[in-house]
C-alpha cells in the first residue's frame, strides 16, 4: 500500500495524476506541470500542496 509522500521531500513525475493534500485540509486530484501544481482541470493550485500519493492499483477482476 502506498503512503502519503511529503511534497517537500519528493515530487511526482510531471504530468502524473496523483492525489494531493492541501494546507487547507482538502484532498484533490492534480499533477505537476513544470514545477506548478495544477488540478486535473488544468487550473493552477494556489494552496500549498503538503502531501501527495499515487492512485492505488485497480481491483483485480
Amino acid at each position: 500500500m502506498t503512503r502519503w509522500i511529503t511534497a517537500s521531500q519528493a515530487l511526482p513525475d510531471d504530468d502524473a495524476t496523483v492525489l494531493i493534500h492541501l494546507d487547507d485540509g482538502e484532498v484533490w486530484t492534480g499533477f505537476l506541470d513544470a514545477g506548478q501544481w495544477r488540478y486535473v482541470s488544468g487550473d493552477r493550485i494556489e494552496a500549498q500542496v503538503l502531501h501527495w500519493r499515487p492512485f492505488p492499483d485497480a481491483p483485480k477482476i
